[in-house]
């Protein structure tokens, strides 16, 4: 069994803070990541692939803002 490279880390890490919330450990992990833009856009893209629901879309886009902020 390997290890999880970064993209994919960074993805479910993601994906479990969108649909934790964002107290969740999951939002930490990723702002302690400290991802980059394109990182962070390429997670999104995956995450939003994963459920189409609105609601999911903006829950994913507003901790994306989150960890940018925290990341800066």
């Amino acid at each position: 069994m390997g290890l999880a490279g970064r993209r994919t880390l960074l993805a479910l890490k993601l994906f479990a803070a969108v649909d934790q919330g964002p107290e969740s450990v999951h939002v930490q992990d990723l702002v302690a990541l400290r991802p980059t833009e394109a990182e962070l856009e390429e997670a999104a893209s995956w995450v939003r692939a994963q459920d189409a629901a609105p609601e999911f879309a903006s829950m994913t886009r507003e901790v994306v803002r989150y960890v940018r902020r925290q990341s800066t």
